[in-house]
C-alpha cells in the first residue's frame, strides 16, 4: 500500500485496539433538517456481514449527525441477513437500505448518487472503520476549500496488518499505484460527470482519482487518521470482467495525461493567510446538536498532545472532568505526532486537530462553530499560543460564556516572557486565570505589571494512587536485580537542552571520582538524547549512566531510586517534583519556578542556578555550581534516613498535592462561573473590528514562519 510512516514515534504511541465503533457514544447527538452529507455503501452479505454492526456504531458515534447512509444491495439478499437484523439501524431514519439488481460495484455506487440528497458524497466500504469526527472533519474540509473535488485522510491499517499510512500524497506516487483509500468524499456533480467504469470493479476507484487529476481537480488530503483499514489476508478476490491487462493499458494511458505539478491541498504543508482573511461566522441553519440541559460542557484550546508537563497535566483534568460529568471537546493548534492523542481522546467527546484539516485562516470559524453548536459553557485555555490571538475575537461572539486560561511557568527566552506575557494582554477578556504556583502569580503581577485582579493558584498535583510506592510492577523484580548494591539518582525528563541532561551527566561523573556505588538513570526522550549518549560514550560512562528512554510507566524507577534529579533552568512546578515525592523519593532540584512552594529541606535541597534561560546551550559548565549539586546528592545520600524520608515525602503529597483537589479545585472555579456566567465589561466586545486585526496580524505573520519550516 504506502510507504512506513517518517515518523518512528507515531507508532511507538499508537494503540491498535482502540478501534472505532466498538462501543456507543454516550453523549446525546440531536439530528435535525435534511442531511449535508450522504454516504454511499455497497454491501455484499458474503463477506460484510460480519462488520456491520460495528460499521453502523461508528456512524452513530458521529459528531456530525447530518448524514444519511444509502446502502445497495442485491435483491436476493435475504431478509435473515445481518443487514436486516439490526434493529438500531433499521429504526434510524438515516439509513435507506436499496434492494437492487446490479452487476458492479461501480454501477451500485452510480445507483446510490443519484439517490443522494446531498452535494457532499462519502463513500464507505464495510470493510472500513471511520473515527468519529471525520464527517465533521471532511465536510468543513470540503467546505472551507471549494476548489478541492474530492477528500481523504490518513489511514490506519488494522487486522492481519497493523501500520499507519502517513506520507504526503504525491501525484507521481498515484500514477504508480492507487495511494488513496476506499473512503473519500467527492462532489455530487463531479462523481456523477466524470465516474466512468473500466469495467472492472479492482481498479474503478484507481481510474476516477487518475481521470479527475488528468482533468485537474483538486485532491484534499487531511493529516489524521480518519479511516481504519481492515487488512484481511484471506479475503477472496472478485471476479475480473476484463483482464489486467487492459485495464493497465487504460491506466498508463490516462496517467500520461496528469500534470504531476498540479495542486494539492494538504495539511502535512502550511498555508499563507492573508489580510482578507477575516474570520466568517458559520450558520448551518442547524439546531445545536447537544440538548439544552443541565451537563457542563467545556472546550479545552490546547496547543498538542505531546508527552510533557503540561500535557499530562491537562490529561489529568480532562480525566477528572469526565468524572464529574463534564462533556468535554478538544481543539488543538500546534502540529504535532500522534503521541498522547488517543489518551486524550479516551475521555473526551471529541477532539480536532485543526493543523490537520483546516487552514489557519478558518480555525477561528471553525471554534466558534464548536461553541456554538456544543452549548459550550466555559472555555479553558492552556499554552495555545493562536488561542490567545483568538480569544477576543470569540469573546466578541460569545460575550456570556467565561473564558479562562492555566498557566504553568514564565519563560523569557520566549517572547520575553511566554504565555504569561499573552495572558496578561488579553487579561480583559478573561474571567479568570489560573497558575500552578504563587510564584508565577506573583511575577505576573509585579514583574510583569499586569492590571488586572483575577489571577489565582491552582496546585496541579498528582495521583497519589498511581504513584504509590506499595504497588508491584512488572519491572519491579529486573530493575531492583540490575541495581542491586547501586545508589541510583533517577533523571525522568523530556531530553531536551533546557532541562540540562548533559549536565545532569556531569554531575554524576563527578560523584563517580568520590564513590563507584552511584548511577545516574535517565528515563526519557528528546532532541538532547543523542547528545547525551555521545558524551557518556566519549568519557567512558557506561556503567554510571543509563538511558531507558520514554517510557510508558516510570514507577519502576522511582521506586529503585535514591533521589530524584531536576537540573532545567526554567520550570513552572514540575510533575516530576510531584511525582517523585508521591513515590517517597527526595529530590535535588534548581531553585526555579515555584519549586520551593514543594520542595523543603525535609524532603529535598534546592540550588540557584548559575546559567539563565538563554544559556542552556553553553556546555562549559560552572565548576562551583556542579559541586554544589555533587555535594547535594551525597548528602541525601548519606544523611537522610531512607524510612523516614520517603515518608515524609509522601505525606506532603498527600496532604495537600492530589490530582483529586486539584480537579475539585478547578470544578468548583468552573461551576461558578457557569452559574454566574461571564462578567468582563461588554463593551470590550463591541470592538470587534480590534479583535479581528488583533488575530489577522498574528495568523499573517504565524502562517510565514511556518512556511518558511514546511
Amino acid at each position: 500500500m504506502l510507504r512506513k510512516p517518517n515518523t518512528i514515534n507515531e507508532m511507538k504511541y499508537f494503540n491498535f485496539s482502540f478501534e472505532p465503533g466498538k462501543e456507543i457514544s454516550k453523549r446525546i447527538s440531536i439530528n435535525s433538517n435534511e442531511p449535508l452529507v450522504s454516504i454511499i455503501s455497497i454491501y455484499n452479505c458474503n463477506s460484510d456481514n460480519l462488520y456491520i454492526d460495528q460499521v453502523f456504531r461508528t456512524l452513530k458515534n458521529q459528531t456530525f449527525p447530518y448524514f444519511e447512509w444509502i446502502i445497495i444491495t442485491n435483491s436476493d439478499v435475504s431478509e435473515n441477513d445481518n443487514l436486516f437484523k439490526s434493529k438500531d439501524l433499521l429504526k434510524d431514519k438515516r439509513v435507506k437500505i436499496i434492494k437492487q439488481d446490479f452487476t458492479t460495484v461501480s454501477e451500485a455506487k452510480m445507483i446510490a448518487a443519484n439517490l443522494a440528497k446531498t452535494d457532499l458524497l462519502f463513500i464507505l466500504d464495510f470493510k472500513n472503520l471511520i473515527d468519529k469526527t471525520l464527517l465533521e472533519c471532511g465536510y468543513f474540509a470540503m467546505k472551507f476549500n471549494p476548489d478541492a473535488a474530492f477528500s481523504f485522510s490518513r489511514v490506519v491499517e488494522f487486522g492481519d496488518n497493523e501500520q499507519l499510512h502517513n506520507t504526503k500524497f504525491s501525484i507521481s506516487e498515484e500514477k504508480r499505484k492507487n495511494i488513496i483509500p476506499s473512503s473519500v468524499f467527492i462532489r455530487k456533480d463531479i462523481f456523477l460527470k466524470e465516474y466512468a467504469t473500466l469495467g472492472n470493479d479492482n481498479y474503478e476507484d484507481w481510474y476516477l482519482w487518475l481521470k479527475l487529476l488528468s482533468k485537474k481537480f483538486v485532491p484534499l488530503k487531511m493529516g489524521y487518521y480518519g479511516c481504519w483499514h481492515r487488512n484481511l489476508k484471506k479475503t477472496p478476490r472478485k471476479p475480473k470482467l476484463i483482464s489486467d491487462e487492459e485495464a493497465s493499458e487504460k491506466i498508463l494511458k490516462i496517467s500520461k495525461e496528469i500534470d504531476s505539478k498540479l495542486e494539492i491541498i494538504q495539511f502535512d504543508d502550511s498555508y499563507e493567510v492573508d489580510y482578507k482573511n477575516v474570520p466568517e461566522k458559520i450558520d448551518l441553519k442547524r439546531k445545536s446538536i447537544v440538548p439544552d440541559d443541565k451537563t457542563k460542557r467545556i472546550l479545552f484550546i490546547l496547543p498538542w498532545s505531546v508527552v510533557g508537563g503540561a500535557d499530562i497535566f491537562n490529561l489529568n483534568l480532562i480525566k477528572g472532568l469526565r468524572q464529574k460529568g463534564y462533556e468535554i471537546s478538544v481543539v488543538t493548534t500546534q502540529k504535532c505526532d500522534y503521541a498522547l492523542r488517543q489518551g486524550v481522546e479516551q475521555y473526551v467527546d471529541e477532539y480536532f486537530d485543526l493543523t490537520s484539516f483546516l487552514k489557519r485562516k478558518d480555525w477561528a470559524s471553525f471554534i466558534a462553530y464548536i461553541i456554538k453548536s456544543r452549548r459550550i459553557n466555559v472555555v479553558f485555555l492552556s499554552n495555545s499560543y493562536y488561542g490567545y490571538y483568538a480569544v477576543p475575537w470569540l469573546k466578541c461572539q460569545f460575550k456570556e460564556i467565561p473564558f479562562v486560561d492555566y498557566i504553568h511557568a514564565e519563560n523569557w527566552t520566549l517572547r520575553n516572557g511566554g504565555f504569561p506575557k499573552d495572558s496578561n494582554a488579553i487579561a480583559d477578556y478573561l474571567d479568570a486565570t489560573y497558575t500552578c504556583t504563587s510564584h508565577l502569580r506573583d511575577i505576573m503581577y509585579k514583574t510583569m505589571k499586569r492590571d488586572v485582579k483575577n489571577v489565582k493558584p491552582i496546585y496541579i498535583g498528582t495521583d497519589s494512587d498511581y504513584y504509590n510506592p506499595e504497588i508491584s510492577l512488572e519491572m519491579d523484580d529486573e530493575l531492583e536485580k540490575k541495581f542491586k548494591n547501586k545508589k541510583v539518582i533517577l533523571f525522568p525528563s523530556r531530553i531536551v537542552h533546557y532541562k540540562r541532561p548533559l549536565f545532569a551527566v556531569k554531575v554524576m561523573e563527578g560523584i563517580s571520582k568520590i564513590r563507584d556505588d552511584v548511577c545516574l538513570v535517565i528515563v526519557g526522550d528528546g532532541d538532547a538524547l543523542e547528545d547525551v549518549k555521545k558524551y557518556v560514550i566519549d568519557n567512558n560512562l557506561e556503567e554510571y549512566v543509563y538511558c531507558y528512554g520514554i517510557q510508558q510507566d516510570v514507577r519502576p524507577f522511582y521506586k529503585i531510586a535514591a533521589l530524584t534529579l531536576i537540573c532545567s533552568l526554567r520550570e513552572g512546578l514540575t510533575l516530576t517534583t510531584y511525582e517523585s515525592l508521591a513515590m517517597g523519593v527526595p529530590i535535588v532540584s534548581s531553585d526555579v519556578g515555584g519549586q520551593s512552594e514543594l520542595i523543603e529541606s525535609d524532603c529535598g535541597i534546592l540550588i540557584r542556578p548559575f546559567q539563565t534561560p538563554d544559556e542552556q546551550f553553553d556546555f562549559n559548565y560552572s565548576e562551583e555550581e556542579l559541586g554544589e549539586y555533587i555535594m547535594a546528592v551525597l548528602c541525601i545520600l548519606d544523611e537522610y534516613k531512607k524510612d523516614d524520608v520517603r515518608q515524609i515525602c509522601r505525606n506532603k503529597i498527600l496532604k495537600k498535592f492530589t490530582i483529586g483537589k486539584m480537579v475539585s479545585n478547578l470544578d468548583k472555579e468552573f461551576t461558578k462561573l457557569i452559574d454566574n456566567g461571564s462578567k468582563i465589561n461588554r463593551d470590550l466586545c463591541k470592538k470587534i473590528g480590534l479583535a479581528e486585526r488583533y488575530l489577522l496580524v498574528h495568523s499573517v505573520l504565524e502562517s510565514k514562519d511556518e512556511r518558511k519550516k514546511y
